[in-house]
């Protein structure tokens, strides 16, 4: 058996394009892994203010650490916003941090145990409710529970 079948030489060009082809192709791998392991960080925390754009180019084992700072700074910046808005209605002190905590109030921490039981829902062929029904009242909490998704 001679050595030199089996060994073919390949020029120094042509060597350097497979590895650029195997670096586009590692890296393209990298960003679909780092894009699904974003999606389901935030669904599994319930960051509802941060999408996998944002954590594009975050190494793995950061990214968990960078959405959370992302979330804060978000709700900060919602919250700071809130109570712009309601304080150009007129609100003042008191009343003005309870209307922004009512307005806040939606975003329950039971956002992440929704999107998770849609999720186990999802994949057991059962039906969820679209939206957490738990703080539903008067008409739509009635609704909610006859349908049986309250």
């Amino acid at each position: 058996m001679d050595l030199d079948e089996d060994y073919e030489e390949e020029s120094g060009s042509t060597l350097r394009h497979k590895l650029e082809s195997t670096l586009k192709e590692n890296q393209q791998l990298t960003n679909e892994l780092s894009g699904l392991k974003a999606k389901e960080l935030i669904s599994e925390h319930g960051y509802g203010l941060v999408k996998p754009e944002d954590l594009q180019g975050v190494s793995l084992s950061e990214m968990a650490e960078r959405a959370e700072v992302l979330q804060g700074e978000r709700q900060a910046m919602q919250a700071d916003l809130a109570k712009d808005m309601l304080a150009k209605r007129g609100l003042e002190g008191e009343e003005l941090d309870k209307a922004v905590n009512d307005f806040l109030a939606p975003e329950a921490s039971d956002a992440a145990a929704h999107s998770r039981a849609r999720e186990v829902a999802a994949v057991g062929g059962v039906s969820t409710p679209a939206n957490n029904t738990q703080n539903l009242m008067g008409l739509d909490a009635i609704d909610a529970a006859l349908r049986g998704t309250g």
